[in-house]
């Protein structure tokens, strides 16, 4: 398995495609509920950056940013999708790294990124 690099997430750089998953062949038990709980967290995630940028409560909403990405990424290594888990690993650096206006963009192209690759693990 090659690991991609996901680096451009901190530049606004390129990203791999989310079609060229590397997916192991033995979680279709339990891709349907990978699916449906990455699905509700990258919803939450979405409202978290849209609260972050407006500088609606800031701590809150960076709590619950840093709290999703170590869940999304948690549950994809769990299920053996490393490069999810490892973009999600990329994006928690990045958020900390990044100055507080960037923040909101590089999250909402994050979540984009995995909805993506998401509706390609749906077929």
């Amino acid at each position: 398995m090659h690991t991609k690099d996901f680096s451009g997430i901190r530049t606004n750089g390129l990203l791999p495609s989310p079609g060229e998953l590397d997916v192991p062949g033995d979680i279709a038990d339990l891709l349907d509920d990978y699916i449906e709980s990455t699905t509700s967290m990258l919803e939450e995630l979405e409202k978290a950056a849209l609260a972050y940028e407006a500088g609606t409560d800031r701590q809150t909403s960076a709590a619950t940013i840093r709290r999703i990405l170590h869940k999304i990424k948690g549950e994809s290594g769990m299920v053996g999708i490393e490069d999810i888990s490892e973009f999600c690993h990329q994006a928690e650096y990045a958020f900390e790294e990044m100055d507080l206006k960037q923040r909101p963009d590089m999250l909402l192209r994050f979540k984009d990124w995995v909805c993506a690759a998401i509706q390609n693990l749906k077929g």
